[in-house]
């Protein structure tokens, strides 16, 4: 395993993975124990925004100094994952009704599928971090960071009123993809991943005991917000103000920690196909196998989808390692 993985931080991309397959079976209500999948959703809601902290946590100095250029990166890395899965989970909604259109094939609808995925619902994010990525990059750029951080944070509790809070201020909600999707809710989390690298040496004179005690504060403030404040019992919530907190303290304990555990590292890198994949594994166990949503499902949802992703990542490797001598091969850092 090469050394410039971190296998802390791998560990952390292992646990969103678990986190985000855990919102998604705690929808199919644990059978029927209601109470357990609220708590469960939303103590897995740290996980999303946990990535966007990790992807812009490895950006380089030199990478913000260039905005496009970084932008640039940061979509041919994700879009083009994000074009063919969703074009997969197009064509597995449209097959069995050939007759007449699965999804909206309107410029309009076909917009609103490249900026939420669509039957891929849980693509969204990709795009989302193209586009936060460009915000942030060029608002670092041109205004410095203590204004980048600012504005960040205005337009997440922005969105977290049009989003969280929409129903209990609003008495109706908005679409979800007004709030989520890149302009109120990627910048801050972004934001937030460039200055703990950047403060780091200082961070890490931080007690471990605190940052234990902020994790376990903002995770009971995350059930509790989605309980009495946002109302959508028995579903969980996207997020809302206390996420901010809870991702932000999740992923500083993990910062802090020590792990040196090449195969943690392995399944690191596995988590993104994983994620691509999982909704489908996800689908067969429920829908053909018909195991009940449970802590079973999450588990073989969890085994088989980094399985797939480890595969990838070998078949990957042993390509790479059959190209002409001369020839660039791109270590991922």
């Amino acid at each position: 395993m090469p050394a410039s993985r971190n296998a802390s931080l791998d560990a952390l991309r292992v646990l969103s993975l678990t986190g985000i397959i855990t919102l998604h079976v705690a929808g199919g209500g644990f059978n029927d124990n209601k109470a357990l999948a609220f708590v469960l959703d939303e103590l897995s809601r740290f996980a999303v925004p946990a990535f966007f902290i990790l992807s812009a946590y490895f950006w380089k100095p030199d990478e913000l100094a260039a905005p496009v250029k970084l932008t640039l990166r940061v979509a041919s890395r994700v879009l083009p994952a994000f074009l063919l899965w969703t074009a997969v989970f197009v064509l597995l909604k449209q097959l069995p009704h050939l007759d007449r259109a699965a999804i909206d094939y309107s410029p309009g609808g076909l917009l609103l599928l490249l900026w939420t995925g669509g039957p891929a619902f849980h693509l969204w994010f990709l795009p989302a971090l193209v586009v936060s990525t460009a915000m942030v990059a060029l608002a670092s750029r041109t205004l410095g960071w203590g204004w980048t951080l600012g504005l960040s944070l205005l337009l997440f509790v922005g969105g977290t009123i049009v989003g969280a809070y929409a129903k209990p201020l609003f008495g109706h909600g908005f679409p979800f993809w007004m709030d989520r999707n890149g302009l109120f809710f990627g910048p801050v989390f972004l934001t937030l991943g460039v200055l703990l690298r950047r403060h780091r040496d200082a961070l890490a004179t931080v007690p471990l005991w605190s940052i234990t005690a902020g994790v376990l504060a903002f995770g009971l403030l995350q059930v509790g917000e989605g309980f009495f404040l946002v109302g959508r019992y028995p579903m969980g919530h996207d997020y809302s103000l206390s996420t901010l907190g809870y991702a932000l303290a999740v992923v500083l304990l993990f910062t802090r920690l020590d792990l040196r555990a090449p195969f943690v590292s392995t399944l690191g890198k596995a988590t993104f196909v994983a994620y691509l994949c999982h909704p489908l594994i996800l689908n067969w166990l429920v829908m053909t196998v018909q195991v009940k949503p449970s802590g079973l499902v999450i588990v073989l949802c969890l085994t088989i989808s980094l399985a797939i992703g480890i595969a990838w990542q070998a078949a990957r490797g042993a390509l790479t390692e059959r190209k002409p001598v001369g020839d660039p091969i791109k270590v991922q850092r």
